[in-house]
């Protein structure tokens, strides 16, 4: 799972995907930036990562995936949790910025 971002807005790619999880950014641009182009995706960062909102993973993966999916994407977020990839609300994926 891939969000892309660039001067568009956030987009998610390969949402069946729940083996990988990071934010790329395809524009040149700052992290204030690349906050303010992921909008209501994201719950902040730190210039080398962002915490993505759960629901809006779930929003934007919907009809796209198959019917394992959210078993496969609550193993993804169990994962996080075990890692302190979780904010403290357990609403906000950790995500490196690449």
């Amino acid at each position: 799972m891939i969000i892309r971002v660039d001067r568009g807005g956030p987009s998610l790619l390969e949402p069946e995907d729940c083996t990988r999880f990071h934010v790329d950014v395809v524009d040149p641009v700052g992290g204030d930036e690349v906050l303010g182009l992921l909008g209501t995706w994201s719950a902040g960062g730190d210039g080398s990562h962002v915490w993505i909102r759960i629901e809006a993973l779930r929003v934007a993966a919907a009809g796209r995936v198959g019917p394992t999916w959210e078993s496969d994407f609550a193993g993804m977020v169990s994962y996080a949790a075990s890692k302190g990839w979780l904010d403290e609300s357990g609403s906000a994926i950790r995500a490196h910025l690449a």
